[in-house]
């Protein structure tokens, strides 16, 4: 029965195939106010590229390194920086800030779960 509904659909053009996984966006916000990430869980899929947008509120830089989903040493700034990341290994990989950015910055946390 399903090689004639292939058959069928193939004959009429009605076939609809499974589209490839496509690149998500991710927008991630560093604020030096309340010394947090936000979100501060990330969900990415293993093998699905992934752009971040990272965005700090005005004041100090930031950073974020997180090797694990393929994340080098990033600046983020007031202007924004955008990187793309292909996560190669499920897991949860925590990450911190890595510019010392005032009397929080030891809280300044966040994770990415790669599924």
């Amino acid at each position: 029965m399903n090689r004639i509904a292939l058959v069928a659909g193939l004959v009429a053009g009605s076939l609809v195939l499974a589209a490839p996984a496509f690149a998500r966006d991710v927008d991630i916000t560093a604020n030096g106010h309340t010394f947090a990430f936000s979100p501060n869980v990330v969900t990415l899929k293993k093998g699905v590229p992934t752009t971040l947008h990272f965005k700090a509120t005005p004041g100090a830089p930031h950073g974020l390194a997180v090797p694990g989903i393929g994340l080098a040493n990033t600046v983020i700034t007031s202007a924004g920086t955008t990187v793309t990341v292909t996560p190669k290994k499920a897991g949860t990989f925590p990450a911190n800030c890595t510019i010392v950015c005032g009397a929080g910055h030891d809280h300044m946390a966040m994770k990415f779960v790669v599924k």
